[in-house]
């Protein structure tokens, strides 16, 4: 014998598995998405180089964008642009977090990739090794 269909209203059984849990967890934060994660990355890194570089880095003017624009074919996609004249450095955000690794990564290790290259960007801005950006915090 066919069961009873039930009112759509305020009961969810699909299957006999029990009711829905709602689209939305206690653990994902409504409104922020990979890419706002990525900015924070990008600020911190940012605001602790403007700290140590404080007149080097004084009119510095930053941005994240999504990828690169395609203007000719390339082997190399660029992760980050330097404009020296307007003292600008622009973070790709899906080149960085893509290339790289294969394997999913833990928190600490994308904020990491995300800094490094934030690094790599300011020091090619400053014409300095990228190592030597905090040479205090290496030599001990």
């Amino acid at each position: 014998m066919a069961k009873t269909p039930r009112s759509r209203d305020g009961y969810r059984d699909r299957h006999e598995r029990g009711i829905r849990r709602p689209l939305l967890s206690k653990l994902f934060k409504f409104g922020h998405t990979r890419s706002h994660g990525f900015e924070q990355y990008v600020e911190t890194a940012v605001d602790y180089l403007k700290g140590i570089w404080e007149e080097d880095l004084a009119g510095l003017s930053w941005k994240v964008l999504d990828a690169p624009p395609v203007t000719e074919y390339s082997t190399e996609v660029p992760r980050w642009r330097v404009d020296k004249d307007t003292n600008t450095v622009v973070i790709y955000r899906i080149p960085t977090e893509r290339f790289g690794t294969h394997s999913r990564q833990g928190v600490i290790e994308e904020r990491l990739k995300v800094e490094e290259q934030v690094f790599e960007a300011i020091a090619e801005l400053l014409d300095i090794d990228p190592w030597d950006l905090v040479p205090e915090y290496y030599n001990r």
